[in-house]
């Protein structure tokens, strides 16, 4: 410091503070890795029957009557031109579309039943999926 004359402290990290930042990146890095990389377990889901949105913690439900422009063959058109979005299972007919940054993934399931057309998005990981599911959903109908 030219106005003291002393020579300004410079504050190195040690080898301890250096191991405790690699090991929170290790952990950060390993569980970006897990969310991204993991397998989606894929479970049963019982779908409602009654046309009608259905909302729920992170995920939505939306149920509709089957038309020539709202059935299996065109929601699988339509879902598998989605952004990082694959079809994992066709019985029932089942996607899951992956968040742009993390990958987050979040499963689709499209089931046709007695003239009814069930779409049933939600998340995997988390409690909230912060609207996306419904939003995916209901422009997914718009589309139709």
């Amino acid at each position: 410091n030219p106005c003291t004359g002393r020579t300004p402290r410079v504050h190195r990290l040690g080898t301890k503070q250096m191991r405790i930042i690699l090991a929170i990146l290790v952990v950060v890095v390993g569980a970006l890795a897990y969310v991204r990389l993991a397998p989606v377990k894929l479970t049963a889901v019982t779908l409602p029957t009654a046309v009608g949105d259905y909302p729920e913690a992170g995920g939505f439900t939306a149920v509709r009557d089957v038309s020539d422009a709202m059935n299996l063959a065109t929601v699988e058109a339509a879902m598998l031109a989605l952004p990082r979005t694959v079809k994992v299972a066709s019985d029932p007919l089942t996607f899951v579309t992956r968040s742009r940054v993390i990958g987050f993934p979040d499963v689709t399931v499209v089931e046709e039943r007695d003239g009814k057309l069930a779409i049933s998005a939600h998340l995997v990981y988390g409690g909230s999926d912060l609207g996306v599911n419904k939003a995916r959903v209901l422009a997914l109908l718009a589309s139709l």
